[in-house]
């Protein structure tokens, strides 16, 4: 039975999820750049607030969102145009990861890659700080630069553990706060990744 990344399984009340619903659950395990940082409450302004401060910023990444998914239906297509507006989306995912890393960098956000297990409703990642509290909040700023997406969101802390094999920390994350155009995003990567997954997987 799926479960949500708290252990509980998806409520069964109501009606039956729809398509889209049953997309949110789909989970991949993969290796990202993260940023993060735990916070206290009222530690800091909303997501949406804290975005708003760098506009420049937030228009390229809506640029490159809108971009993204058109270069992907016509990526099984051959021409000049093809290939030139591909490299045109190259340059602007340079442009953004490099702003991105800058602005999170002075936010004072601990960068690290990592292995995560992510979903459009949360993600798992290993760390070397322990949370503070359960339930406590953490901010986060997701890299997902092979399909030029870059998230930021505020989440809940449901669960960690110790690594038995390190010192780090596995932490267990819902996301509060993420835009919705945002999580239809990370829906779009989640399900493309696992299909690239399978892939290599059945070829190995």
């Amino acid at each position: 039975m799926d479960q949500t990344l708290d252990g509980k399984p998806p409520s069964s009340e109501g009606s039956q999820p729809d398509a889209d619903d049953r997309r949110s659950f789909v989970r991949i395990n993969d290796t990202i750049n993260l940023h993060y940082r735990y916070l206290k409450e009222n530690d800091l302004p909303p997501v949406s607030e804290a975005a708003g401060r760098n506009k420049a910023n937030s228009e390229l990444q809506g640029i490159n969102n809108q971009l993204e998914p058109l270069l992907m239906r016509l990526q099984d297509r051959s021409g000049g145009m093809v290939k030139a507006l591909s490299l045109i989306n190259q340059k602007l995912n340079l442009v953004l990861a490099a702003t991105h890393r800058l602005e999170k960098a002075d936010d004072g956000m601990r960068a690290i890659t990592t292995k995560v297990t992510l979903s459009a409703n949360g993600i798992s990642f290993y760390c070397d700080e322990e949370p503070q509290q359960k339930n406590g909040l953490i901010q986060l700023a997701i890299s997902l630069e092979s399909f030029g997406v870059y998230l930021d969101c505020l989440g809940k802390v449901v669960r960690w553990e110790r690594s038995a094999s390190s010192a780090r920390y596995k932490i267990a994350v819902i996301f509060t706060e993420l835009a919705h155009h945002d999580q239809e995003m990370l829906i779009q990567y989640v399900v493309k990744r696992q299909m690239e997954l399978h892939r290599a997987q059945s070829k190995a």
